[in-house]
């Protein structure tokens, strides 16, 4: 249990080293705050753009550019594309967290 602690104090000094505990901007805060949202923008974006070079190599006369495989990938990708999105959003949350940045604070909430 000692080792476990231990690689996590390095861990989280390591990451303050890198710049992990500046202050996030608005796209970080986004991505902790809505990581499924995240996840599925990016996932729908890379299977656009999958599905897109698809379409040109069809148009490009490729012989077996709608196959049932070409699609797969292009399903695979978005798939996990978004999932790997998700995950660096709760990472996000969870650095964040860590470091006191999250839930987000309204700076503008004690003026009026």
């Amino acid at each position: 249990m000692r080792v476990l602690r231990l690689l996590a104090d390095l861990f989280w000094r390591v990451d303050a080293f890198l710049g992990g505990d500046v202050k996030p901007h608005r796209g970080q805060r986004f991505a902790a705050a809505h990581p499924l949202r995240l996840g599925l923008i990016v996932g729908s974006a890379f299977g656009g753009l999958f599905g897109v070079i698809v379409l040109i190599s069809a148009a490009l006369g490729a012989e077996y550019a709608f196959t049932l495989s070409s699609l797969l990938v292009c399903l695979g990708g978005a798939v996990f594309m978004g999932v790997f999105f998700v995950g660096v959003g709760y990472f996000g949350r969870w650095q964040q967290r860590h470091y006191g940045y999250y839930p987000a604070q309204d700076e503008h909430a004690g003026n009026s």
